[in-house]
């Protein structure tokens, strides 16, 4: 069964949207997410969120479903990006990087996996880096069957390249986004980058230990180091005590006009949504 988490439609219970608007689709293990950002007034007008039955395993089928309840899928667009958030990802430096190295990291790190396509994309910093990643053979070709045109992408790109352009950041800083059943973490020493990885959770308490012990790794203790938030923090309520207990600062990220779109409602904090708006920046 695929279930629909959150619908926000702007102020119109009636929404529909139009050809001419940007559609975005994050999809992972455990969720997927449809924005339509409006070209007119470059605002996100709708999100929705879908929490995927992990019994489900065939992409046509958790895509059916998610049509037949979704207000944003039934319109034709002109405009489409498609964000891969699957755990089986690596950040490389693009000297190390060729088709058949791709493939070599991916499968010793992760298996071998012949129904898998392996994808990358450039990342925007003065060290020439990518993201090395794999999409299900079976996903590939039911989005060439549903959009004519759209551009892919996978998550760890437009975090890494928001991230690596700021400036001042602190000497150990860890991002930290948490999703439905899995989180990213970034560490940061120094302006430089350490470390970017997914890690499966079953309660806040994991997602506290496995960012205690990266931040143990990079030599100081988690209490020298500053945590930023975002992401569905909302569904697993004791993180943030957690967190800020034992971090010397917890900040949280957010994005500039998604409270518009979360007014409506004040079951969520205004980060709730900051990883799915950013990915239309």
């Amino acid at each position: 069964m695929v279930h629909k988490l959150i619908g926000f439609y702007g102020d119109r219970p009636d929404y529909t949207p139009k050809a001419t608007d940007q559609l975005a689709l994050e999809i992972g293990r455990d969720q997927i997410v449809c924005m339509v950002r409006n070209t007119s007034t470059s605002e996100i007008d709708a999100i929705e969120l879908f929490q995927i039955d992990q019994t489900k395993v065939d992409w046509s089928d958790i895509f059916f479903e998610i049509k037949q309840n979704s207000k944003i899928l039934g319109t034709t667009y002109a405009d489409c990006s498609v964000f891969y958030n699957f755990e089986e990802a690596i950040v490389l430096p693009l000297s190390k990087m060729s088709a058949t190295a791709a493939e070599d990291y991916l499968s010793l790190i992760y298996g071998e996996d012949e129904r898998t396509n392996t994808k990358f994309d450039s990342i925007n910093t003065s060290l020439p880096t990518v993201t090395i990643y794999r999409v299900k053979k079976s996903l590939t070709e039911l989005l060439n069957r549903n959009f004519l045109l759209f551009k892919t992408q996978h998550s760890y790109t437009p975090i890494l390249n928001e991230l690596l352009n700021r400036d001042h950041l602190p000497a150990v800083f860890l991002k930290l986004i948490v999703y439905q059943s899995h989180f990213v973490v970034v560490l940061m020493k120094d302006n430089e980058l350490q470390l970017i990885q997914a890690y499966r959770f079953n309660n806040s308490d994991d997602i506290l230990y496995f960012t205690i012990c990266i931040a143990n790794q990079s030599g100081v203790s988690p209490l020298q180091a500053q945590v930023e938030l975002s992401g569905l923090v909302d569904f697993h309520t004791d993180l943030l005590e957690q967190l800020k207990k034992s971090f010397g600062i917890v900040s949280f990220d957010l994005a500039a006009n998604q409270d518009a779109i979360l007014a409506r409602s004040s079951n969520y904090s205004p980060y709730f949504l900051t990883p799915f708006y950013k990915l239309m920046v």
